[in-house]
């Protein structure tokens, strides 16, 4: 397949040092999207939500197809409902099977990584 007919397209190859790093990259990348269009909604007054919701549909879908419905959640909790409406970072409250409920404060995407394998690896015994 070529791709010379779309133009000047560049397609960055995917990145060959791992699930993880890819994970934290596109975690990053989609927070700061949706910083982004915050900022121009809230602080510069332009609305760009009609142009921006199928990207962001996109990016959801994938997330669901690559993931459980409980760990999407998490990843897309994690990007746009972590901050309270002070900025403050919310706690999220998660139940393994056979434990009491543990309270995870998720400061970074690499936090998150660790908590969506174990999920993960909790899925798996379960099974």
């Amino acid at each position: 397949m070529s791709l010379s007919n779309f133009g000047k397209l560049k397609i960055n190859k995917r990145n060959k040092s791992g699930d993880k790093e890819t994970f934290i990259e596109t975690v990053i990348l989609l927070e700061h999207c949706w910083l982004r269009t915050n900022f121009l909604h809230e602080e510069v007054k332009i609305d760009l939500w009609n142009y921006e919701e199928n990207y962001y549909k996109v990016i959801e879908n994938l997330i669901f197809m690559k993931y459980t419905e409980d760990v999407a959640n998490l990843i897309l909790w994690y990007v746009y409902d972590r901050f309270d409406a002070d900025g403050k970072i919310l706690g999220l409250d998660i139940t393994f099977p056979g434990k009491e409920p543990k309270r995870f404060v998720l400061k970074t995407p690499t936090e998150l990584w660790n908590l969506v394998e174990k999920i993960n690896k909790s899925n798996n015994k379960e099974k």
